[in-house]
């Protein structure tokens, strides 16, 4: 991705204690390909990846990201793999038109007549807000009333 969507968190604001005195412990999360549509030797690839990265959040405005660092851990696809994710994607269906929003998997399970599920791999999507729409639209389906803004479907 030419200009990938950061996500870039600092716990150690609110528990100094993850890092140690005098240093901070940031986060990049960065989208990547999956093992199945990528189809990135991450093995070879991934110290080039990483480099990019480092370079994006410098660009964006972290000077000294990179020369800061003391300690780190690059996870890839091929890590997220090994621990028994599917195609190496720890965060559900893909990102594509086809598995965004409205065409994610709906909310009722077929095999099942009592469950309803919620997340961001159901309708209507990723992200905090749509996940916790998809809350709002299962406890609907649960208790038989209209979720407010939307249907229940």
């Amino acid at each position: 991705m030419s200009d990938p969507s950061l996500l870039i968190t600092c716990p150690t604001v609110t528990d100094p204690g993850l890092a140690p005195p005098g240093h901070q412990l940031l986060y990049v999360l960065a989208p990547c390909p999956n093992l199945r549509t990528g189809r990135i030797d991450w093995e070879r690839e991934a110290d080039r990846y990483r480099d990019s990265l480092v370079q994006t959040v410098e660009k964006r405005g972290l000077d000294g990201f990179g020369s800061a660092i003391v300690t780190e851990r690059l996870t890839t696809p091929l890590d997220w793999s090994r621990r028994g994710m599917a195609f190496g994607t720890p965060f559900s269906v893909a990102h594509t038109l086809a598995q965004t929003g409205p065409f994610r998997p709906r909310n009722l399970v077929s095999a099942a007549s009592n469950a309803v599920l919620a997340g961001c791999g159901t309708t209507p999507g990723v992200g905090l807000p749509t996940a916790l729409v998809s809350g709002k639209l299962a406890a609907a389906r649960i208790t038989g009333r209209t979720a407010s803004g939307g249907g229940t479907r």
